[in-house]
């Protein structure tokens, strides 16, 4: 398969391809900090930074990874979603739309200026794909979620993140 890694506007994009995640260490609605390093040698990330709980366009996205995250998962792909929302309201969002991945809390803002921006009080809403050892395969900042990659397209960054692995090759 061609990689699709000519496809994106590089403009504001503030991480390498090919680069490794930034460390963060997170509060989440599952009551525990996580860490992208948590999954590392055992899972592909899709990190999905969003305006928040508010935001009817990154509810829509919420719903259409939920929708997909049984095929995530089959692509070994955990889906971690972060906001500058605080936990309550995160835990609000996780339980009105029936979330089954972690919802990620960064009020300061520390975490969204290592990945993408803040501009005003919102940040851009970015998709990052990594493999399974924390290295960048795709990444996508826009201004709203409605214009970042559909679940097909993520689906298909994750097949062809696995068909780079020679270990994965039962996948």
């Amino acid at each position: 398969m061609e990689s699709p890694m000519n496809q994106t506007d590089h403009s504001r994009l503030k991480l390498l391809s090919g680069g490794v995640v930034p460390p963060f260490d997170l509060p989440s609605t599952t009551r525990e900090t996580i860490s992208p390093w948590r999954y590392k040698q055992k899972k592909n990330l899709v990190i999905f930074f969003h305006h928040g709980g508010g935001c009817g366009f990154c509810r829509k996205k919420l719903v259409e990874l939920a929708g997909i995250y049984n095929r995530l998962k089959d692509q070994e792909a955990e889906v971690l979603a972060i906001s500058l929302d605080s936990l309550e309201e995160n835990g609000i969002v996780v339980r009105q739309l029936k979330l089954p991945f972690p919802m990620l809390s960064d009020p300061k803002g520390e975490t969204v200026e290592q990945y993408t921006s803040i501009e005003g009080n919102r940040l851009l809403p970015g998709v990052f794909i990594t493999d399974r050892y924390g290295g960048f395969f795709h990444q996508e900042v826009k201004e709203e979620a409605t214009d970042l990659p559909d679940a097909d397209e993520i689906v298909e960054w994750l097949k062809f993140i696995e068909s780079q692995c020679p270990e994965c090759s039962h996948l």
